[in-house]
């Protein structure tokens, strides 16, 4: 980098446009131009900053490495001599009130502490108070309207308890394994990217607090920090799992994988449910909301008015779209012989070729991400239990969606889920670094023990249909 040509930063600002689009990044510029229009979030978010320094935007959603994997040496312009200062802000509400002179603003609404928190909700209100609008936006938005990632949540209430009384219970056993790693409880953390958003540090803290609570962590593909990171951070003896996205150059892919073997990665996901990205209005609000604030002085004319797709939480390389079963499978199987779940199965007939093609069914909706509309992880196990029931012997099936409570883990483990994936909820008590995600493992926990004490069930291993019944109405006319 020594030799590159020191640029002004006025030369920079000039190129902000479709046509030129240069940004700085750790004081390095950087020519974008060809990859505006490919831009998963969409071409708003680089022309935003084109012209101007990005570091502060770019850190937080990527991770250190994600240049070198992606950038091309010729792309790299120049360098600017000086950072940029980051701006000190001084913002006044429309209820401050000024008198004689001094300025007085209203008492803010008491933030939760962490001694505070009760449930996994309660972590998603402090999220709210605690993160820029932004970073919330990113973690909170769903596709669309956001009713699938309401439904999530609210779809685990069509599954009712039916409790055995007079069984002893004198302590309860959550330990099982995933995929052959031994754990503590059936849920873990799952595979969801943007942890520097909720603390610098990111997601290594994730790693650490699931290594002190024997709780599984498997990595986000799209995590802030980087493979060797992630693996710097287990503790002897942790095993640590890694997500895949197929890009569109494979070859970038199968690096990926050959490294997360050779850093100790004992299991991978394919996830498959992303070949475009959903389209999450409230971060493309968000970011619009933005550009507006940064382009108010200049004239409309000439501006991009393409529709707006994706959002600054769909930002990922292009994946690949022309894989079919055999394809992917045969792919995957010619790098590693170690468990693969398919992450994003939304019917039982999907389901059932996991089975065939001796992979693991990973229920999922992407979070309410991707497609509105979607069915949500128990209303597929459900559909597996009535069309294919011989998935649940010969696989380990995993969901993910709108787990809030211990009762709700122990719902999917009683219709036969293996783990449960939670991601969202151990983000937003990230903000409160390892002890937030810590605390969130022990209520989900402590959730769970008091769920199988009151069902009269004291091992994971206990746990069948026998001990939920169905009861919304539409579903149960399937039965």
């Amino acid at each position: 980098m020594e030799s590159l040509r020191i640029c002004e930063r006025s030369e920079v600002a000039e190129h902000k446009s479709l046509q030129s689009c240069w940004v700085i990044i750790d004081q390095i510029v950087y020519d974008l131009t060809s990859f505006v229009e490919f831009h998963p979030g969409g071409s708003r978010i680089i022309l935003q900053y084109g012209g101007r320094d990005a570091t502060q935007a770019f850190k937080v959603i990527h991770s250190s490495d994600t240049l070198q994997k992606y950038i091309k040496i010729e792309d790299i312009v120049g360098k600017v001599d000086t950072p940029t200062p980051i701006p000190k802000m001084s913002v006044k509400t429309p209820e401050t009130k000024e008198s004689n002179g001094e300025i007085s603003s209203p008492s803010p609404t008491p933030k939760l502490r962490l001694r505070s928190i009760l449930n996994m909700s309660d972590f998603e209100v402090a999220a709210s108070q605690r993160l820029s609008p932004k970073a919330f936006a990113f973690f909170k938005a769903g596709a669309e309207d956001e009713k699938t990632e309401q439904w999530n949540r609210n779809s685990w209430q069509i599954a009712r308890f039916r409790p055995r009384i007079l069984r002893p219970v004198e302590s309860i056993d959550l330990s099982t394994t995933i995929l052959g790693t031994k754990v503590s409880v059936p849920f873990f953390i799952g595979p969801a990217g943007g942890g520097k958003l909720a603390h610098p540090a990111g997601e290594v803290l994730m790693t650490k607090a699931a290594a002190k609570n024997g709780v599984l962590h498997w990595v986000c593909n799209m995590a802030g920090c980087t493979q060797e990171e992630m693996a710097s951070a287990r503790a002897p003896n942790q095993n640590t799992y890694w997500q895949i996205y197929a890009k569109a150059n494979l070859e970038v892919t199968e690096k990926e994988i050959k490294r997360a073997i050779e850093l100790g990665y004992k299991g991978f996901a394919l996830t498959v449910d992303a070949i475009r990205a959903g389209k999450r209005e409230r971060d493309l609000r968000m970011e619009a909301a933005e550009y507006e604030a940064s382009h108010s002085d200049q004239p409309e004319d000439g501006e991009d008015d393409t529709p707006a797709t994706g959002g600054i939480s769909a930002q990922r390389g292009a994946v690949i779209s022309s894989f079919d079963w055999d394809s992917a499978i045969t792919w995957l199987r010619g790098l590693t012989d170690l468990p693969i779940a398919i992450k994003g199965i939304q019917c039982w007939e999907d389901a059932a070729l996991c089975m065939k093609y001796g992979v693991h069914p990973w229920l999922s909706n992407h979070g309410g991400r991707q497609l509105e509309g979607a069915p949500s992880a128990i209303e597929t196990l459900i559909e597996i239990r009535q069309n294919a029931p011989e998935v649940f012997d010969k696989c380990e099936v995993i969901v993910d969606g709108g787990i809030m409570r211990g009762s709700d883990v122990v719902k999917a483990i009683a219709l036969g889920a293996k783990g449960v994936a939670i991601g969202r909820a151990f983000l937003y008590s990230l903000a409160f670094g390892e002890t937030g995600v810590s605390k969130a493992i022990q209520i989900l926990r402590a959730e769970m023990e008091t769920t199988m004490a009151l069902l009269g069930v004291i091992r994971i291993e206990d746990l069948n249909p026998s001990f939920v019944a169905i009861r919304d109405s539409a579903v149960w006319s399937r039965l």
